[in-house]
């Protein structure tokens, strides 16, 4: 016998409001934890420190965590360094570089070939939740325009940095939630992207009708609004500088749907329409005197096309699409460098200029080398049009983010930061397998395990997905995986319907009235794990993130039986709900609206929050709140939990463990992220019983009675 986790934990109690509510469509909804949703209220943090406390006194109690901090330490703390930023005169560069030491990246500069880096900003110096979300220096190097933001990454405010003088500058530019600026090519101001000034909008609207807005330095003029949307609220707008310095280009987004392009010739103010009508995904480089269009219009998966600067609205396709999925395409050097999706990890293939097939780009395994952004999609393969240095980001689930410089003429690709975090890649496989969801779709899966792994149906394993908003589920390095790995456990990654893995058929397959796709994806894997004699449900543990939280919410739910525990973190949970919170009204063009009769009622058949049933015994659980989160609601797994502890007394225990001053991508320092990660890892080990190996023994995930 194994142990079990202990379901008779003595959780405090909770107010109920039997009268809180709503009907919709005719229909009552209770909703008798609503008060939950007032953080700063007493009750409600008293509440929340009760919980809290119980969490603690369970994960702290853990054999092991010592070793599990050791390990995730080991993983998490190595020095990071970014390809060079050119700026200002020959040989004068900025990078991004922290220490094995350090708790958060700093920019630093080199004033000249071969002279050493010194610090330009150092957050380390800064209040343990402030952090530096972006830093982009001027054309010539003098100046630093950068983003600070308190208890999490959003909200970010722009101040300006002189270089050599280390003095702030008094510009303010306005807005709120201020996003990477994109310098005029003589340095007298910027662009950037920002939400109204307080009491701009009705109240409620807040986080909305964002625009770009154009700063000049010094000036006492209030910002330029240049380009936004005066009817829908809910699009949010990006915007970049040519690498020519003569166009602004400018991004109006319907999420991460469609979005539409324009060029602002900075010459004279004079817009260009690219891609007018918000009915594809673009992106846009401008090469001489033609723009690259990367474009998924009448192409699911991706197609490049050209267009004359004279006529930019006249596309004539120069890589036309193929079966993978082209993520990106970056000009690089007279050639092109195309990013693709071949069965979820990534292949680079270069192009000539008119687009004939040349090579592949030997990568260094199976893995990745774009990364996911508010702007969609960015390619980890960078350069420039009129240079010939090429870099190229890559990552794995077994090497961490790496970067390389690429030889076109010698075809050769050579290291320029490899970071050593103690896990021998050599060790561990990465198999990628397909299987059938109930509707015959085929679904791919990575799974991740130790070369000698013994398949006998008894691995502790760990499943994600995520499943939504064109977001595809890629090889990436963590360091909890890494010691989840190094404890002998199993990693299972489902490739599963509304992600951007398999272009724009496999996300709108389940967007909207079609999101049941994603869940029967999701539980269909964890039975495949099971029938392919990896593991039992009892030693299966459902992780997801944000999006990927809903996702292991409502299986968890659904499929109780499918899954031994269940670690939700940052979801979302109250369907019904969902757009009163911040942005998320935006959210509707995916989830679907309550306030549709058909989407409504879709929503609340698959709800978490509006579909605890009392007869199901459900896996234990743990729901992760960051409290400072500005994109998911945070009271939602407060909400979450007091229904389950009430309601869903079959099965359990359900916890809840809050991150403080962490936003939606976790806290500030790297202390706190390891912090967060022996949490995760100690209610995994809990709630599955592996037992953490002493410091004199080799890791092997097995259970403690089998000691």
């Amino acid at each position: 016998m194994t142990r079990k986790p202990d379901r008779d934990l003595a959780v405090p109690g909770t107010r109920h409001d039997p009268d809180s509510g709503r009907t919709l469509h005719g229909r009552w909804f209770a909703d008798p934890y609503a008060w939950l949703e007032r953080l700063d209220d007493e009750q409600t943090q008293a509440w929340i420190a009760a919980q809290e406390a119980v969490t603690h006194s369970v994960l702290r109690a853990e054999p092991g965590r010592d070793w599990l901090r050791a390990a995730v330490s080991r993983s998490a703390r190595h020095a990071r360094l970014s390809p060079p930023i050119p700026a200002g005169p020959p040989g004068r560069e900025f990078v991004w570089q922290a220490d094995a030491g350090d708790e958060k990246l700093s920019l630093m500069l080199r004033r000249r070939e071969g002279a050493p880096l010194e610090a330009v900003l150092d957050p380390n110096t800064w209040p343990s939740d402030e952090a530096l979300v972006f830093a982009v220096p001027s054309p010539d190097g003098a100046l630093v325009a950068f983003g600070k933001a308190v208890g999490g990454t959003h909200d970010a405010v722009i101040q300006v940095l002189d270089v050599e003088t280390g003095r702030l500058l008094p510009d303010r530019p306005r807005g709120t939630g201020h996003t990477a600026p994109a310098w005029r090519p003589d340095g007298s101001g910027f662009f950037y992207a920002a939400c109204p000034e307080p009491g701009e909008v009705p109240a409620g609207d807040e986080a909305h009708w964002n625009a770009v807005y154009e700063h000049r330095l010094g000036s006492d003029e209030p910002a330029r609004r240049i380009f936004g949307d005066d009817r829908e609220k809910e699009y949010w707008c990006s915007v970049r500088i040519s690498e020519c310095g003569r166009f602004a280009v400018l991004y109006k987004w319907d999420y991460v749907h469609a979005n539409v392009v324009h060029l602002l010739r900075l010459a004279d103010d004079a817009f260009l329409p690219v891609a007018p009508a918000m009915r594809s995904l673009n992106q846009v480089q401008v090469v001489g005197d033609s723009l690259l269009v990367h474009t998924d219009l009448d192409a699911p998966r991706g197609r490049l096309c050209v267009a004359p600067l004279t006529a930019p609205t006249e596309w004539r396709t120069l890589i036309p699409e193929n079966s993978d999925t082209l993520q990106t395409v970056t000009g690089i050097g007279g050639r092109l460098y195309a990013v693709y999706s071949h069965a979820a990890s990534h292949r680079v293939r270069i192009h000539a200029e008119d687009g004939a097939y040349l090579r592949d780009l030997a990568l260094p395994g199976l893995g990745s080398v774009n990364r996911n952004e508010g702007e969609g999609i960015v390619s980890g393969v960078s350069g420039s049009w009129s240079g010939d240095e090429v870099w190229v980001n890559f990552t794995s689930y077994v090497q961490p983010p790496s970067v390389y410089r690429y030889d076109y003429a010698a075809d050769h690709l050579s290291p320029y930061h490899v970071p050593d975090v103690g896990l021998d890649a050599s060790a561990y496989v990465t198999d990628q397998d397909w299987y059938e969801s109930p509707d015959g779709t085929r679904v791919s899966m990575f799974i991740v395990h130790h070369r000698d792994l013994p398949r006998d149906g008894r691995r502790p394993v760990r499943l994600s997905g995520y499943g939504g908003f064109n977001i595809p589920l890629e090889p990436r390095f963590s360091a909890l995986n890494a010691a989840w790995l190094k404890l002998g456990g199993v990693l299972a990654f489902a490739n599963v319907r509304g992600g951007g893995e398999y272009g724009r058929a496999w996300h709108e397959g389940a967007v909207k009235t079609r999101r049941q796709n994603a869940f029967d994806d999701y539980i269909a894997a964890a039975r495949r794990l099971e029938s392919a004699g990896y593991t039992t449900p009892s030693r299966l543990l459902s992780r997801g993130n944000s999006n990927g939280g809903l996702l292991v919410a409502v299986t968890a739910m659904q499929a109780p039986e499918a899954f031994g525990a269940v670690y939700c973190r940052a979801p979302v949970l109250d369907m019904l709900n969902f757009p009163r919170f911040g942005h998320l009204s935006s959210a509707t063009v995916e989830y679907g609206s309550p306030d549709d009769p058909v989407e409504g009622a879709y929503l609340a058949g698959y709800s978490p929050y509006h579909n605890v049933r009392a007869d199901r015994r459900y896996p234990v659980m743990a729901f992760v709140p960051a409290l400072n989160d500005r994109v998911a609601p945070p009271h939602d797994p407060l909400k979450m939990v007091a229904m389950l502890q009430s309601e869903g007394k079959e099965g359990g225990p359900y916890l809840l463990l809050p991150l403080r001053a962490s936003g939606h991508g976790g806290g500030t320092t790297l202390t706190a992220l390891v912090e967060q990660d022996v949490d995760e890892l100690s209610f995994c080990c809990w709630a599955l019983d592996v037992a953490v190996p002493s410091p004199d023994e080799a890791p092997g995930a097995t259970s403690r009675a089998a000691r």
